[in-house]
This record gives C-alpha cells, structure tokens and sequence, in this order.
C-alpha cells in the first residue's frame, strides 16, 4: 500500500515537473519572437515544402494560371482634373471643349470582375500563362516570403487601384478566383476573399512579386508615366 502512494505521489510531481517545464519553453518563445525589430530576418526560417504550398487553395483547385496586366494606361482613381474656368474669350471656350474632348480620348479604368466575365476577356493588355516551375515560383513567393522577417503589423494605404492580377482558371477555362495587386501603393485582394493571411500580405511581399511579374515581362505600372520618365 505504502509502495503505491509512493508510486501516486511520485507520478504527480514528474507531471508537474514536466508541465511547467513545457509551459515555461512556450513562453520563452513567445518572448523571444517579441523581442525581434518588424522587418528583422527570421534566422529560423524554413520554406514551406512545394507540396503544402500548392496544396492550398485556388492552386489545388486550378487547371491553369495566367498573371496578367490591365489598367496600363490610366493613371488612377484620383487623377481628377478641374475643368477650366467659365468662358470670357474665343481661347477661353475653345479650351473648355478641349478639356471636354480629352474625356472621350481618355480610357476609362476598368474592373478585373466585369473584365473575365467577358468571353474574350477584352481589357487585358499583357498575359502569361505559367508552367509549373513559374508556378512553383509564384506559390514560395506568396506563402514564404513574409515568413522570412519578424512581422509586427501590416497595414493599407486605401489608395487600391490595381493595374495586375493572378488568375485561376477550372477545367471548363473559366476564372474561379484570382488575386489583383496594386504594386503602387503595395496592397493585394483577392476573390473568394481571405485566400492569404493578414500576415502573408506584408510590405516584404510586393518588391518579390512586382519582381516576378517583370521578369515574366509584364508591366506593372502606367504607361505614360514610364514614357515621361524617358
């Protein structure tokens, strides 16, 4: 009997031992992560396998995949320009009508959900479908790239006016989701929504990505900026 308390007694404080122990390691973790800078290199980094990676939705869902560009040749949202002011002379009418005729030369922006429902998808200026090595590429670019630094927080400058977009095509050639990224002021969407964490979108991911896209030769910003810059 005696033996068996012993037993008991001797079970319950290896547990204990054992339990703060492990309690202790968590924290430490914790407090280790925590003491990192935002944007410090992860020494401990390890590459998701290309398994997991394309294991995750829409990649495991997708028959093909195109990146593409649109948007090229329109500046953005907030290139509003006054009209000129009430007529008071012949040079002050006729720059009224020009400003009004520069409206129908102008093209409109358009959007990335009204564009693939088209048959012919009219609006895409750049595309390129890519091969499984591309693939491979794209999926270490989105899934490990922010798992490379300490990330504390990640944010939205509100000013999305997206000119790029991953598209995810099903066995019938149909878009079932895409990603559409605005490299200007580095922010990404997606449909469905929620197809990347929060801190999978960090500010690390776009250079990579925009890097990507170029290398494929698509153009990532607008055009005419790129032909002033000359």
């Amino acid at each position: 009997m005696i033996q068996r308390i012993y037993i008991i007694i001797f079970s319950l404080l290896f547990f204990f031992s054992f339990s703060q122990k492990k309690r202790k390691k968590t924290v430490d973790l914790l407090d280790d992560y925590h003491s990192h800078q935002h944007g410090e290199v992860n020494k401990d980094f390890k590459p998701i396998p290309l398994q997991k990676r394309i294991n995750r939705f829409p990649f495991n869902k997708a028959a093909k995949i195109k990146i593409i560009s649109y948007n090229l040749d329109f500046s953005g949202k907030n290139n509003y320009v006054p009209p000129p002011p009430t007529p008071k002379t012949k040079s002050d009418s006729s720059d009224l009508k020009e400003y009004y005729e520069s409206f129908k030369k102008s093209p409109e922006p358009v959007e990335l959900r009204e564009l693939i429902e088209k048959e012919y998808h009219e609006g895409i200026k750049e595309s390129k479908t890519l091969t499984i090595t591309e693939i491979s590429e794209l999926t270490a670019i989105l899934y490990d790239t922010c798992n490379k630094y300490y990330i504390d927080f990640t944010s939205k400058s509100g000013c999305f006016f997206p000119r790029n977009a991953i598209l995810f095509y099903d066995e019938n050639d149909k878009v079932f989701a895409y990603f559409e990224i605005c490299f200007e002021c580095s922010e990404i969407e997606s449909s469905p929504k929620g197809m990347l964490e929060p801190i999978e979108t960090c500010e690390f991911l776009y250079p990579y990505l925009e890097k990507f896209f170029k290398n494929k030769g698509l153009t990532t910003d607008y055009l005419q900026k790129k032909q002033h810059e000359k």
